[in-house]
C-alpha cells in the first residue's frame, strides 16, 4: 500500500505489519525446527531486509513468545512461572530454591547458565516480576503470526497492527503526530515486557481499547543485542493497532510534516 506517513518520513527503516493467521506464507523466513534464540532477530530481518517472516505455535523458541505473540502463557506449570521470574529480576540472588534453580540451569550450555544465574534484571526482585508475569495481556487464538514489510500488503489484506523503526526525529513527528487529536497528556505505552511482547500482547491490548495508544519498545536489551546487526542502536520500535494507523495517517495529510520543522528537522 502507499502510505503518506512513510512518504513524509522518508527513513531507513519502513513500517511493517503484523497479521495473525492460520496459515503461513511458503516463502516466509521461520524459526528453524528445534533451535531456540530471540524471535526478534527474524522480525530484524523483516525490518532491514524486507524479508516475510512467520512463527507458528508448532515452533515455540521460548516461553516469553508464547504470550508474546497471543498463544497462552507459556508455562506449563507455577514452577516455570517462577523459573522466569528469577531469571527477570536478579537470578540466583532472587530464586526462592536457589538449589533448585541452578539445577535446571545445569542442562542450558555454559553461557546461558551464566546469564541465568546473574538475570536479566528487568525487575528488581522476584515477586514484582512474579506478579508482573501473571498481569501480561494473554490470547490464545490463531496458529501463526506474520510479519511483511507494509509495501508488501495486498489489496483487501487487513493487517492487525503496524510496527514503525524509527531513529528521535522521526519518533518525535510520529508521538506529534498521536497526541494531536487528544485532549490528556498520557498518549503512549512503555510496557516492562520484552520485546515480541511489546509488538505482539500489549498492542494487541490495545487494539481492543476504544482509545488506543501507540506502544514503545524495545527496552531490554536482549532482544536489542540480536537486532542491532540489522538496527542501529539509536532507533525505537512503535506499534500501534491498525485502526489507529489509519486515523494518523489520515492526520498526516495536514500535520507536523508540513511545517518549516519538519523541512529542517526531517528526513531529506
Amino acid at each position: 500500500m502507499e502510505s503518506n506517513i512513510v512518504k513524509e518520513l522518508n527513513g531507513q527503516f519502513d513500517p511493517i505489519v503484523l497479521i495473525k493467521a492460520d496459515e503461513k506464507p511458503e516463502d516466509a523466513l521461520a524459526p528453524k525446527a528445534g533451535r531456540g534464540g530471540c524471535v526478534m532477530s527474524l522480525v530484524g530481518q523483516t525490518i532491514a531486509k524486507r524479508k516475510v517472516t512467520a512463527f507458528g505455535r508448532e515452533n515455540i523458541t521460548c516461553g516469553g513468545v508464547s504470550a508474546g505473540f497471543g498463544w497462552g502463557t507459556g508455562f506449563k506449570t507455577d514452577e516455570d512461572r517462577a523459573f522466569q521470574a528469577t531469571f527477570l529480576s536478579l537470578g540466583t540472588e532472587s530464586a526462592k530454591d536457589k538449589d533448585a534453580f541452578l539445577h535446571r540451569l545445569s542442562f542450558m550450555p555454559k553461557p546461558t547458565q551464566e546469564m541465568f544465574k546473574k538475570g536479566e534484571r528487568i525487575f528488581s526482585d522476584f515477586d514484582t516480576a512474579y506478579e508482573n508475569i501473571k498481569n501480561r495481556p494473554l490470547y490464545d487464538e490463531g496458529q501463526y503470526v506474520i510479519f511483511k514489510p507494509i509495501e508488501l500488503l495486498e489489496e483487501g489484506e487487513i493487517p492487525d497492527s503496524v510496527v514503525f523503526t524509527l531513529n528521535t526525529m522521526e519518533l518525535s513527528a510520529i508521538l506529534q503526530l498521536n497526541g494531536s487529536f487528544r485532549t490528556e497528556s498520557a498518549h503512549i505505552m512503555t510496557p516492562q515486557a520484552s520485546a515480541c511482547q511489546a509488538i505482539g500482547a500489549f498492542t494487541f491490548e490495545q487494539n481492543g481499547s476504544e482509545d488506543s495508544v501507540p506502544v514503545l519498545s524495545p527496552l531490554d536489551f536482549a532482544a536489542r543485542a540480536h537486532m542491532r546487526r540489522l538496527i542501529p542502536d539509536e532507533y525505537m520500535n512503535l506499534s500501534m493497532p491498525w485502526k489507529l494507523f489509519l486515523k494518523l495517517e489520515e492526520l498526516s495529510k495536514k500535520s507536523v510534516f508540513q511545517t518549516h520543522f519538519w523541512d529542517d528537522f526531517g528526513n531529506k
